[in-house]
């Protein structure tokens, strides 16, 4: 899990790098659901058996998320896979 610092300059870039399984993607997204951001836009890759995904997302009035609420939310991702 890494938040791409830099990696938009008009959203937080967050990555999500885990072994590909079922409803994968529905995790992460619920996850992303429950902080309340907004994704303006996923690639989502699967290499192999790895699956590699980038989520652009913005706060509710549609700015880039503050470092702490960027940390909060990957912990909240990372949560997420391990259930």
């Amino acid at each position: 899990m890494t938040v791409a610092p830099g990696g938009s300059a008009s959203a937080t870039v967050l990555e999500v790098r885990a072994h590909d399984a079922p409803g994968l993607l529905h995790r992460i997204g619920r996850a992303l659901e429950g902080t309340g951001v907004r994704v303006h836009r996923a690639r989502i890759s699967t290499l192999g058996a790895d699956a590699v995904d980038a989520f652009y997302l913005t706060d509710a009035v549609g700015q880039p998320l503050s470092d702490t609420a960027a940390a909060e939310l990957a912990r909240s991702v990372e949560r997420a896979l391990l259930a």
